[in-house]
């Protein structure tokens, strides 16, 4: 990590533990105080550095952070995220034919799967309507530091996915 990096992580941590001394954390119905703790560190640190801290380019490679992610986003600046993500393929495929994705999963839960699902669904729809071909620009896509239940899911559901999709796909286990 560079120290750019390590400032935003101090601040984020920061201001989350700020948020949780104040609001104690809780057990169950943690999606909107999940959100809710999201959008205060949003509130209080530069989108773009918050956006760039969960997006890493290494020529058209664009390396996902989970762990990040799931700190930051909620379903305010989803739109913002998403299409921080598609100016980010933009630039890529302005000197690349095709691009490689990286996401790192470590920390991913089934809750985390149902907390975002929305997000999937929105910039999926966002992907269709912009006819920017992304998908069909897409090199790999690759699963890093998969949870168990993904892993497992992925021997099932890969075999059934058309070829094409299908060797797009590689899940890299930890």
């Amino acid at each position: 990590m560079t120290s750019g990096s390590d400032d935003i992580m101090n601040k984020i941590n920061s201001l989350k533990n700020e948020y949780y001394l104040e609001n104690k954390k809780n057990i169950v119905f943690k999606n909107n105080q999940k959100f809710d703790c999201a959008n205060t560190i949003v509130q209080n640190i530069n989108k773009t550095d918050l956006f760039n801290s969960i997006i890493k380019l290494n020529e058209n490679q664009i390396h996902l952070n989970y762990a990040m992610f799931k700190t930051i986003i909620h379903p305010g600046i989803y739109i913002d995220f998403i299409y921080h993500i598609f100016q980010v393929n933009d630039n890529i495929l302005s000197k690349y034919s095709t691009y490689n994705v990286f996401i790192d999963c470590k920390g991913l839960t089934m809750t985390g799967v149902e907390r975002y699902k929305d997000f999937i669904t929105t910039m999926s729809l966002e992907g269709q309507k912009n006819k920017k071909d992304f998908l069909q620009k897409l090199g790999h896509f690759y699963i890093v530091n998969p949870p168990f239940m993904i892993a497992n899911i992925g021997k099932i559901i890969l075999p059934l996915l058309d070829k094409v999709v299908k060797d797009k796909i590689a899940i890299i286990p930890q």
